[in-house]
């Protein structure tokens, strides 16, 4: 069975990567730009703006034209609040499904993580960042937590990426903070764990403070 592909997607998809990666110079975004730099009509590219709208990314003033939507120090601070919830209550309700194959796969994660900043990929540092922190919730089997995670991934990754090309000496910080998780679930000491991972994740959200 072949899939249908839509324009409007793929421009989507292409667009919210520029965004992400910080490849798009200024604060307006060139309509007429991106109609050369995708090699697309404006259709698909208008249809893919008004959705990326809708998700926070952009804001489009009629007459003036399509603006970066920066994220605002509340909106980080929101974002890493949620995070504290779901992933911090369910560390808390997972002590007795952990098993040492989800350590082991824990670990290889952070052996990802370890390869990407070595090959300077921050980009795939932060997708593996948050593959660790949503397996968490994985365990917990709670596939609306899963889901929320993904909801906000785009915007957690889009200001991660300044802020670990701005300091990157953070990204090693970082993996220690997950080795330190691990091992603590290792030990099956949860309430260290549970500490550590909500000391981890709100020390993220200061990073974005500063």
């Amino acid at each position: 069975m072949t899939i249908k592909v839509y324009l409007k997607d793929v421009a989507y998809e292409k667009i919210k990567k520029l965004l992400i990666m910080g490849e798009l110079e200024g604060r307006v975004i060139s309509e007429n730009e991106l109609v050369k730099t995708l090699e697309m009509s404006r259709t698909p590219i208008r249809e893919a703006l008004q959705r990326l709208q809708n998700e926070g990314f952009l804001e489009i003033i009629p007459k003036r034209g399509v603006y970066i939507k920066e994220i605002t120090l509340k909106e980080a601070s929101d974002l890493m609040h949620v995070r504290v919830a779901i992933e911090v209550y369910s560390m808390e309700r997972i002590p007795e499904l952990v098993t040492d194959q989800h350590i082991a796969d824990l670990k290889s994660n952070i052996e990802l993580q370890k390869a990407a900043i070595e090959q300077h990929d921050v980009y795939k540092f932060l997708q593996l960042d948050l593959e660790y922190h949503e397996y968490f919730l994985k365990i917990y089997d709670n596939h609306h937590f899963v889901g929320t995670l993904n909801n906000i991934s785009d915007r957690l990754i889009q200001h991660g990426m300044k802020v670990f090309n701005r300091e990157p000496f953070r990204l090693l910080k970082s993996v220690k903070e997950h080795e330190e998780i691990n091992h603590h679930l290792e030990q099956r000491n949860f309430k260290e764990a549970i500490t550590a991972l909500e000391n981890h994740i709100l020390g993220g959200r200061d990073y974005y403070f500063r």
